[in-house]
């Protein structure tokens, strides 16, 4: 990805998730990306996997987010 491209996808974030539409969807996602709750699952080790692969998600939404899109960067490849 090219530092234009990382830096668009940024924007992206942002408008997909900013305004009252964009940050009602986020705090769903939030609810159900296990952000702010722990997802161990007792006895059940894929549960808590699949629990920490949605908190993953909702992560990534949250640091993209955090991006300031205007500061060169140089993204992971």
């Amino acid at each position: 990805m090219t530092p234009d491209q990382f830096k668009q996808l940024v924007m992206d974030f942002r408008q997909t998730f900013t305004g009252p539409h964009g940050e009602r969807v986020l705090a769903s996602l939030s609810d159900i990306g296990f952000e702010n709750k722990v997802t161990f699952v007792q006895n059940d080790p894929t549960g808590s996997a699949f629990n920490e692969g949605k908190r993953f998600v909702m992560l990534h939404i949250r640091r993209m987010m955090a991006v300031d899109p205007n500061i060169e960067r140089k993204p992971n490849a």
